[in-house]
């Protein structure tokens, strides 16, 4: 064994360190790397030096074709616990169900063992979706000590789901990311004299120039032939062709399951020849351990067996092994038994015993929360469903086995796999038992992937169909529509509908549906301005939401009523909603829900109205896609704006352009907003009152202009800047009814303010009211900014009495507010009129600010991260090098680069590495944790 992990003493000292560590803290470890490269010998390595240490052990491994069998991955004596444990009481929806299964395989890593407990899932790239989900959660949410998830990976893997599942796990904090290099020639040659001792330099030399240093391929070429292809695949099928094609099968067959084989197992492969299996097991290509089971010697091994079986073989293998292992289930059986079952018959392509198996895998995939295999099997039975099945009564229509599918996909995040199966299973047909649910399923998948065209046909096909009197599905319509409006501001229309959906909801009983309508009523009610309905209503909505336990409705009531307080002007009950809701998301859900986005948007814009910049910029990480632009980064950016960043604002809002459809106006008007404003600071201020202009003929007339006071005051600087008195009235016609709510009386003011700009007789006194009424609300930006525009017309007065005075006492407020917000632009601003006007400025703000940072360092600390990336930075690495060993996309590679740059006063990228090496970064880059 210490010759196969030569090399891998620092890889090992981690491991042994993390364990070491157990009786203080938890961890994860992700250890990866190519086939061939050592991972599963490195950590079993490790992990027998523990046996008998007191550490509790947990095996689980997955194989490649175990990714429709619910939480296989994670080994027996874990997954015993769903069928063993029983919950109290009915479960409130889905989605706590699925957090109670959660909870109760991780109790059983939650142990009394002194020395902790190790779980070891291996070969992870395989895993069914369940495994993953626990393992994302278990990680996520880690005990405070006692554990350590130990993971392996194969780096070859390309499916994308699979990777960017990775990628988010890699970005969890307490995960440490284990990659493994191949060997360099002189730890080859140490590998090979441990095997060999007569091994020559020459045979060294040899070995290396055919596996660059791949210690698997090391030791199967000093074994075997060197004159054979250097290909690890191409390699083992020549030890393969050495064995009968009935011991090719057996080897084979260790990779059909998602776990190891026993002897009766084997010899049901091998159709019961016992020589077949010895001679299998003698060649070395199969591991017999009594103990534990029958495995492929590699992995990969098992793979190109099976690759090189004809497919008549192949279904011959899958029938003997589907009877053998139907005749092993006992009625507990869970439901990765039946599954097992289930996928050999369907292999075997016995389109009856695969209908019936797929069936009972389905349902007890179900009943343990399996959802993503649950709807798997529902969806297989679905395809494979004949009329002459509904000879048995239990069995459903095929529409209704589709829509089930479809269902569970969706609740599983598996959006596109859903669509697409109902997609190809309803047709043009109505008379099909099933089509109403089945158009109701489709029609809210179709709006999660924006085709609310599509959508639309669906709700309404579906309306045609509801039976008179069926309150229940007559509420599904009606709320599916007033759902599908909301993004496009027809108020009327989503009122109407989520009323007649309330109303049948109410005569049907329907709890969920009840407050699914008073959340759309209360989003109405905010769009029109009726404040205190809008709370009453999203309340309510939001009390039934986490009643029942509903994600999908949790987020929806809580992204409402972050903005009804937000209209209130009540940052910290914002902040507050944002909070808690993503706590209670995280326990119902192991993925982050797509509205946190739209919640975390909330939070971060009423923080920067409010003047709390740096909570909002800690805010960062929050509610952010694994890819693509974040919602909130519109919000990060105006920021980042006011504090003279631009650099950094301009790569938060590339992209955000996917957001500016002109279907719907509030989106275009938040990317008009904070667009235009970077417009404005790039003093382009003509294109700035384009944009603007252009959301405002969409946003005008609808519910979406009374949210339009940010479009205007940006849009009326603009036309001030280009001095267009033509675009200014425009603005002010078109957003009449933007002057409303808390914020109306100082945008009543603006208006007044700019247009008396706009004519070259700039008035204070608008602008005073402005900054009075900012001040009482509680937005310190905006009123620094009025009290400037008030002390710029003041100057321009100042042959006037007392003007020039009450100029010097503005200029000294907002210079005041701008360096506690560091708004280094708006400061700038300051000054300079100060300048022009020869007005000396207090200089205790800023001697105060010098003095209380005169003993400390200069520059702001850098974040962990920031202190990974600078470390890569300095070892020449490109931003798209940094995103990828980083797990991070380029574009948030280059804006903590920018991040980088400007806490530490740098402008290139050769400065920033002398400042790593200040730091003590450079020369050796963190691993990302």
């Amino acid at each position: 064994m210490a010759g196969l992990v030569v090399g891998r003493g620092v890889e090992a000292a981690v491991l042994r360190g993390l364990i070491a560590d157990l009786p203080e803290r938890s961890a994860a470890v992700v250890v990866r790397g190519e086939a061939g490269i050592g991972k599963t010998l490195l950590v079993r390595s490790v992990l027998d030096e523990h046996s008998g240490s007191g550490v509790r052990i947990l095996r689980g491994a997955c194989a490649p074709m175990s990714g429709a069998a619910a939480y296989s991955g994670l080994g027996s004596t874990v997954t015993a616990a769903l069928s063993q444990s029983t919950a109290s009481g009915q479960f409130p929806s889905a989605a706590a169900a699925r957090a109670w299964s959660m909870q109760t395989l991780a109790d059983v890593l939650d142990s009394d063992a002194a020395q902790g407990t190790i779980l070891l899932v291996e070969d992870v790239h395989w895993a069914d979706w369940s495994t993953l989900d626990f393992l994302a959660h278990e990680t996520r949410s880690l005990p405070e000590r006692g554990l350590l998830v130990l993971l392996t990976w194969r780096d070859e893997t390309a499916d994308h789901e699979y990777l960017t599942w990775l990628g988010e796990l890699l970005r969890t904090p307490a995960v440490v990311d284990l990659p493994l290099r191949r060997l360099t020639e002189q730890e080859t040659s140490h590998q090979l004299l441990d095997l060999q001792l007569d091994c020559t330099a020459e045979t060294v030399a040899a070995v290396y120039r055919r596996s660059a240093g791949n210690p698997y391929l090391n030791v199967e070429l000093v074994r075997g032939d060197l004159t054979v292809p250097a290909s690890l695949r191409q390699l083992l099928l020549a030890r393969l062709q050495a064995l009968s094609p009935t011991a090719r099968v057996v080897v084979a067959a260790t990779g059909t399951l998602a776990r190891t084989l026993d002897d009766d197992d084997l010899l049901a492969a091998a159709d019961r020849a016992a020589d077949a299996v010895r001679e299998a097991c003698d060649s070395g290509l199969v591991i017999r351990d009594p103990a534990v089971g029958c495995s492929a010697r590699h992995p990969v091994i098992a793979e190109v067996a099976y690759d090189q079986l004809l497919s008549s073989e192949r279904r011959d293998l899958h029938a003997r092994l589907a009877k053998h292992l139907a005749g092993c289930v006992a009625n507990a059986s869970n439901a990765a038994q039946l599954a097992e079952v289930a996928e050999q018959y369907r292999r075997a392509s016995d389109r009856d015993a695969a209908f019936r198996w797929a069936l009972l895998a389905a349902r007890a995939a179900e009943k343990e929360c399996a959802f993503a295999e649950a709807g798997h099997w529902f969806s297989v039975a679905s395809s494979l469903w004949r009329p002459s099945d509904l000879a048995d009564d239990r069995v459903p229509q095929r529409l209704m086995l589709a829509e089930r599918a479809a269902s569970l996909l969706g609740g599983a995040g598996r959006h596109a796999e859903a669509l697409a199966l109902l997609e190809a299973a309803v047709d043009e047909s109505d008379a099909e038992v099933g089509t109403l649910e089945a158009l109701l399923m489709r029609g809210r998948l179709r709006a999660l992937v924006d085709d609310i065209t599509g959508a639309m046909a669906d709700v309404e096909r579906a309306r045609r169909l509801v039976p008179a009197g069926d309150d229940r599905a007559l509420g599904q319509v009606c709320i599916s529509h007033a759902v599908m409006m909301r993004p496009y501001g027809r108020s009327a229309e989503i009122a109407e509908a989520a009323q007649a959906a309330l109303q049948h909801a109410t005569r049907a009983g329907d709890t969920r549906m009840i407050g699914q309508a008073r959340a759309e009523l209360g989003a109405v009610a905010a769009n029109e301005g009726r404040i205190d309905k809008a709370l009453e209503e999203t309340l309510a909505a939001l009390k039934i939401a986490r009643d029942l336990a509903e994600p999908e409705d949790l987020a929806m009531a809580a992204m409402t009523l972050t903005y009804v307080h937000g209209l209130r002007g009540d940052t910290d009950q914002v902040v507050a909603v944002a909070n808690t809701t993503q706590s209670e998301l995280r326990r119902l859900m192991v993925n982050e829900h797509w509205l946190e986005g739209l919640i975390e948007s909330n939070a971060v814009y009423n923080l920067y109205a409010a003047g709390r910049w740096d909570e909002a910029l800690s805010r960062e990480d929050r509610g952010r896609p694994p890819s693509g632009p974040a919602f909130k980064d519109t919000e990060l950016a105006l920021i980042h704006m006011a504090r003279g960043n631009l650099q950094t604002a301009v790569e938060l809002q590339r992209g955000q352009e996917l957001f500016a459809v002109d279907d719907q106006p509030q989106d275009k008007r938040g990317y008009a907003e904070i667009e235009g404003q970077l417009r404005l600071l790039q003093q382009r201020p003509h294109e700035a009152l384009a944009l603007a202009l252009d959301a405002a003929e969409l946003s005008h007339d609808t519910e979406d202009e009374l949210v339009c006071g940010g479009l205007l005051r940006i849009g009326l600087e603009a036309a001030v800047a280009s001095h267009s008195p033509d675009g200014f009235d425009r603005l002010v016609t078109l957003l009449r009814r933007a002057v409303f709510g808390v914020e109306a009386a100082a945008l009543a003011a603006i208006v007044d303010g700019e247009r008396s700009r706009i004519r070259g007789t700039p008035d204070p006194t608008p602008w005073l009211t402005a900054a009075q009424e900012w001040a009482s609300l509680g937005r310190p930006y905006w009123e620094a900014q009025a009290r400037l525009r008030a002390a710029e017309a003041l100057v321009a007065h100042r042959g006037q009495p007392g003007a020039r005075g009450r100029a010097t006492g503005e200029l000294e407020a907002a210079r005041r507010i701008a360096e506690r917000l560091g708004a280094a632009p708006l400061l700038g601003q300051i000054q300079g009129l100060a300048k022009i006007a020869r007005i000396h400025l207090d200089d205790s703000v800023t001697e105060h600010h010098e003095q209380g940072t005169a003993t400390t360092d200069l520059h702001p600390p850098l974040t962990e991260r920031e202190r990974q990336v600078l470390a890569l930075v300095a070892d020449g690495r490109t931003n798209r090098e940094i995103g990828a060993m980083l797990y991070m996309s380029p574009k948030t590679a280059s804006v903590h680069v920018t991040h980088i740059f400007e806490k530490l006063g740098v402008r290139t990228r050769v400065q920033a590495a002398a400042e790593a090496i200040r730091l003590g970064l450079a020369g050796n880059p963190a691993p990302p944790t």
